[in-house]
């Protein structure tokens, strides 16, 4: 049984990404994308949520912001964790594989 819990709603990472550095510095998705080597609708799709943090963009992050590729994935991680816990009304179906006693 996952206890996964927050008290606070946890910011998909492309709004993250987007109000602590774009907004934040200026920074609009056309320079972005092109200092991260991404295509603008790519990065668009990241910071509107549409898409999640991938290893690789995790690491392109890390170049242009200084914060860490691990952090990256971790808040995606636990944004997509938080998904799941808000979107979950009914029981997941699956059983603990050992039987511990």
């Amino acid at each position: 049984m996952n206890t996964y819990k927050s008290k606070l709603p946890i910011k998909h990472s492309g709004r993250l990404f987007s109000e602590r550095f774009l907004s934040r510095y200026d920074i609009t998705v056309k320079n972005a994308a092109q200092k991260l080597y991404l295509h603008p609708s790519t990065l668009s799709r990241f910071l509107n949520g549409q898409i999640a943090v991938s290893c690789s963009l995790a690491l392109k992050l890390e170049i242009a912001t200084g914060v860490s590729a691990q952090f990256w994935i971790a808040w995606q991680n636990d944004y997509d964790l938080q998904q799941i816990e808000m979107l979950r009304k009914e029981r997941i179906d699956a059983e603990p594989l050992l039987d511990i006693a």
